[in-house]
């Protein structure tokens, strides 16, 4: 056994399935393993390079299914090539090269010092801004919407969504408008970054507002862990979100048990909290 896996290593042919340690290495990673559940349907929107989409894939296991959208097709390429030749025992990945937003279309994406990880939707010249002055190259790009995604596949709505997609958060959100009066309340992790929405043009509040009158309430992720606050027009933030980026959007009805599961990852409690990469500027 010990040669013929010898062989295989040596001319290159990998391993069959294995067992990863799923040990979170990261405050986000931290979060996926409180929060997902065997046998879910998980979209990463905003895949980048397939990180988030692998690890939830093995955290939902082989009866779920994860669905990555990457628009930038070089990333894309890069999600293809990181899924393909991951090893582990997982949920199957189905990678789409599309983003997701408010309408079926295509759309220019703006590409910030050859950054695809960074694309953005934004206008080119206000997404230089956001970056401080980076040159801008514009690619083009396919979008479709949640709704005419699970249209046309047929697939079930998703459990859990992690979105993170360089201030359109919101238009995803719209996207998905048919989902949520089926009823459907999916958790979600959403980047909510207000100088990547500036340059959209619209505010914090314009998303929160939008999920609290479906019933969402927030935790943010925070350097000190999840902080429990409720957002208004004025005050969009809890003060520790400055250097946060991620917010948690969840329906008490809905998700009870699984936001009690994350309590140990509640500000003040003490559990010991892995590190969370600081977003590139102050959150405001």
């Amino acid at each position: 056994m010990r040669f013929r896996r010898a062989a295989k290593e040596l001319f290159g042919r990998r391993r069959g399935p294995r067992r990863e340690n799923l040990r979170p290495r990261s405050f986000e990673e931290q979060l996926y393993a409180a929060l997902a559940r065997r046998g879910d349907v998980c979209f990463d929107i905003g895949a980048n390079q397939g990180d988030v989409s692998l690890y939830l894939a093995q955290l939902v296991g082989e009866s779920g299914i994860v669905v990555a959208f990457e628009p930038a097709w070089p990333m894309y390429s890069r999600l293809c090539r990181h899924v393909q030749y991951d090893t582990s025992l997982k949920a199957p990945v189905i990678t789409v090269p599309a983003g997701l937003a408010d309408t079926e279309k295509d759309a220019m994406l703006s590409v910030p010092n050859g950054e695809f990880g960074m694309g953005s939707m934004a206008d080119p010249s206000a997404w230089g801004r956001a970056h401080r002055g980076a040159a801008i190259e514009s690619y083009r790009a396919r979008f479709t919407t949640v709704d005419s995604f699970l249209c046309a596949t047929g697939l079930q709505p998703p459990a859990f969504m992690k979105i993170d997609v360089e201030g359109a958060e919101l238009f995803v959100l719209r996207g998905a408008a048919g989902l949520f009066s089926d009823g459907h309340r999916p958790l979600m992790l959403i980047e909510i970054f207000a100088p990547w929405e500036k340059a959209f043009g619209y505010r914090p509040w314009d998303p929160f507002s939008w999920l609290l009158e479906l019933g969402y309430r927030f935790l943010f992720a925070c350097p000190n862990g999840l902080v429990d606050y409720l957002p208004t027009e004025a005050e969009p933030f809890p003060p520790e979100y400055e250097m946060g980026y991620n917010v948690l959007a969840y329906s008490p009805a809905a998700h009870a048990e699984r936001v009690d599961g994350a309590k140990q990852l509640r500000a003040g409690a003490l559990t010991k909290l892995m590190p969370m990469a600081p977003p590139p500027r102050p959150n405001h």
